[in-house]
């Protein structure tokens, strides 16, 4: 009996990992944040070499130490806060009964028209709920 390789169990283990992140966040969420990231690290590797170059201009600095920050918080902003909204969101959905939708788009002009009543009725409701609320509305009512 052979022993596994090494690389074949820290492999499993990593593909274990991505597969945890992956189900608790969405696939386009990890995406975005690694992309964000390593935009921000890239930023951070610039400003390292212009400093260390010794031919760095202060606004070339504080332009891209600007920009790896704004880029890692825009990730750590996704990664920790991004689903908030879009739970509570389908939460405030699901508690919205047909006759407060009707009596929310009552009067309105047109589709844009109707959503935008919707969330100011319902605040917190986001854009797509409340619109597949309008569209579920308008559904029924014809």
């Amino acid at each position: 009996m052979t022993a596994p390789r090494s690389s074949d169990s820290t492999s499993e283990v990593a593909r274990g990992a991505i597969e945890a992140v992956t189900r608790s966040r969405g696939r386009a969420t990890v995406a975005y944040v690694a992309a964000t990231v390593l935009g921000g690290l890239g930023a951070l590797v610039i400003v390292a070499v212009q400093l260390l170059s010794g031919r760095a201009a202060v606004l070339d600095v504080l332009v891209w130490s600007a920009l790896a920050v704004m880029l890692l918080g825009a990730a750590a902003h996704r990664w920790w806060l991004g689903g908030r909204n879009e739970e509570r969101s389908r939460r405030i959905a699901e508690t919205i009964r047909s006759e407060q939708v009707a009596t929310a788009v009552r009067g309105s002009s047109g589709d844009i028209d109707a959503v935008r009543r919707l969330r100011v009725a319902h605040p917190g409701l986001g854009l797509r709920d409340a619109y597949e609320l309008y569209q579920r509305h308008a559904c029924d009512s014809h």
